[in-house]
């Protein structure tokens, strides 16, 4: 009986799904605006690209845009292109860096259009009180990986103190400085299919940003001190398995911010079953200045942030697990240096 239900049900879902015709090759482009800017300087990018339609297999980049913030204070901030669509600080402007309370419009001249954000107040960052590690196992996927399994490592959990004299919205995101130790004499030559040992090198060091789209709110913390709250998975395996210098930002965001990397975040880690709710639309906060029916996708996100820096040592984990594998000279991970970072 219950094998009939089943079947029936499946039937009954499987009638119920219209096929979708998608012309891909009329997609229009849109421009893409990603662009972040905080009271730390070295946080503050803007990043330019044009959705592109699903049967073109590479990326589009704006290269020739004017780029400048400005606030309703009279300050002036000009970004000048540096590659792979990023516009940094320049002009004199490197350590420029937001005031909280002020309030920041981005603005992006291009092609003869001026595109324009809502204006954003920096609200002032709520500071972290500690960062401490918790052993869990949760599914991961490595850059690369097609698929996500379930990986042993340490929880990331911040304790912090909300204040209680406003909404608070928060999102966090990461940089990290990590040791790795391959296995160079372990090569196989994939020519041939014979080991084919290298020399150089074993040692390496890499640096990631991980911006995981974790958000939250103070609907059931507000006035309170917040402990214990996971805000990253970091597997031991690869990141931990010498040593790791880690950077917790924690932003201090507004209402629409939070709101938009909600819905992504959702988003992202749906299953894509017939049962996952049907996607909202995620509105950003970009437009042209002279065409409001032109879609911009995207977000200038303002932000208070403060810091908490942190290294992990493997041999302090107490937990058993096998050691990276990867035979071959370890330069040949992306990213990969045999260059320590400064002060590691």
């Amino acid at each position: 009986m219950l094998k009939r239900f089943l079947s029936i049900a499946l039937v009954f879902l499987m009638g119920c799904i219209d096929p979708v015709d998608v012309d891909l090759d009329t997609q229009r482009k849109h421009l893409v605006v990603e662009a972040y800017f905080t009271n730390l300087s070295k946080l503050n990018y803007v990043r330019l690209s044009y959705s592109q339609p699903h049967s073109v297999p590479y990326n589009s980049f704006e290269e020739k845009a004017l780029v400048f913030i400005t606030s309703d204070e009279g300050e002036y901030y000009p970004f000048k292109y540096d590659k792979a669509g990023y516009y940094c600080q320049g002009y004199g402007s490197e350590q420029a860096y937001g005031i909280p309370g002020h309030t920041y419009t981005l603005n992006i001249h291009v092609g003869g259009k001026q595109y324009i954000s809502e204006p954003v107040m920096l609200l002032k960052a709520l500071p972290i009180d500690s960062v401490h590690f918790e052993v869990d196992e949760q599914t991961f996927a490595f850059q690369g990986d097609r698929e996500k399994q379930l990986l042993p490592g340490y929880q990331v959990l911040v304790d912090y103190k909300d204040p209680g004299d406003r909404k608070d919205y928060m999102r966090w995101s990461f940089e990290t400085e990590y040791e790795i130790n391959t296995q160079p004499w372990d090569f196989i030559n994939p020519m041939t299919g014979y080991p084919d040992p290298k020399e150089c090198c074993v040692q390496c060091f890499l640096s990631e940003k991980l911006e995981l789209l974790k958000v939250a709110d103070d609907r059931l913390t507000n006035g309170q001190k917040v402990r214990n709250k996971e805000v990253l998975f970091l597997p031991f395996e690869k990141y931990l398995g010498v040593k790791n210098k880690l950077t917790v930002y924690q932003h201090a965001i507004s209402a629409d911010a939070f709101n938009y990397f909600r819905i992504l975040e959702q988003q992202k880690n749906s299953t894509g079953t017939v049962f996952d709710p049907p996607p909202a639309e995620v509105k950003g906060n970009m437009k042209n200045a002279s065409d409001a029916n032109e879609q911009v996708i995207g977000f200038f996100d303002v932000s208070g942030v403060s810091e908490k820096k942190v290294t992990i040592l493997r041999r302090d984990i107490n937990h058993n697990f096998p050691f990276f594998r990867f035979p071959d000279d370890c330069r040949m991970m992306p990213g990969a240096t045999t260059r320590p970072p400064l002060n590691w």
